[in-house]
């Protein structure tokens, strides 16, 4: 299997949370005060965390749908979404020429059927989004039982008898903002555009869409880059940064000059303007 190294484009994508939002192990509060589901926290600060599984899982969905449809493909079991476990099933190519035909499979990776030289590696990392320090500072000022976060209490009915069955869910409080970072590893030039305008689609149907759980109650809606603060919101959102690195950079230990976009659509823009050029010197 042979892999070229053009370079890399690296994005810090930061999001504000525009609804409560809670990505968490539903088996971890039985023990702790009652909490049905509580929220990831990163380990020593124990500031909640969007874990950057939650985000690439999150994107491929979307992606493989958007692309599915795009080709015609039906989004079905044993069809576009050809491999299962579980009863669950997803798009996945079975071998590496197969990876190759598809914008989800060489950005996100399979690992092919049979032996280990089908595997397409991915081409795109996300790391943990953190909080921003300003976000830790309001977080930090919040009362209750639980640090840095809010609970939130519901109620399911019984429809016949009126029984309530409550439980309580630890959640991140609207207006917090955190920050991942999404690197793109360029193995072939022909691919760029294409693997980008898919992924940066999904970003944006993303806003409309949810992280984490409960997403039909209103939870995790999101804007990335900049967005409109909310009623008394005091934390500032910031703009993408993208930095396209050329294989030469790293060779010449330079470190070229990152790009600011206030929203997905200036970023969507841009990549038919001249903001891969430096890939191609």
């Amino acid at each position: 299997m042979e892999r070229q190294f053009h370079g890399k484009i690296i994005i810090e994508l930061p999001f504000k949370l525009l609804t409560g939002t809670h990505i968490g192990n539903s088996n971890d509060g039985f023990a702790i005060g009652g909490i049905d589901k509580v929220v990831i926290r990163d380990a020593v600060t124990r500031l909640p965390i969007v874990p950057g599984s939650s985000l690439k899982g999150k994107l491929r969905s979307i992606v493989e749908a958007l692309e599915g449809m795009e080709k015609g493909q039906p989004l079905e079991q044993g069809k576009w979404y050809n491999r299962g476990h579980s009863n669950m099933y997803r798009h996945e190519a079975d071998t590496r020429a197969e990876a190759l035909k598809n914008a989800v499979d060489r950005t996100f990776g399979t690992t092919g059927r049979g032996s280990a030289d089908t595997n397409h590696p991915a081409r795109l990392a996300v790391s943990d989004a953190q909080v921003t320090r300003e976000t830790a500072d309001v977080l930090a000022d919040l009362e209750g039982d639980f640090p840095f976060t809010e609970i939130k209490s519901e109620n399911f009915l019984d429809r016949i008898t009126s029984a309530a069955n409550p439980r309580s869910l630890e959640r991140v409080p609207a207006g917090s903002v955190f920050v991942s970072r999404v690197t793109y590893t360029v193995e072939d030039l022909s691919h760029v555009k294409d693997d980008l305008k898919f992924l940066l689609a999904a970003l944006k149907w993303l806003e409309d869409d949810y992280i984490g759980g409960n997403g039909s109650r209103g939870y995790g809606r999101v804007k990335f880059g900049r967005a409109e603060k909310l009623p008394l919101d005091t934390i500032d959102s910031l703009p993408i940064r993208v930095t396209v690195k050329p294989r030469r950079a790293y060779l010449e230990d330079t470190e070229p000059q990152a790009q600011e976009f206030d929203t997905v659509q200036a970023l969507r823009e841009a990549l038919s303007g001249t903001l891969l050029q430096p890939l191609g010197r």
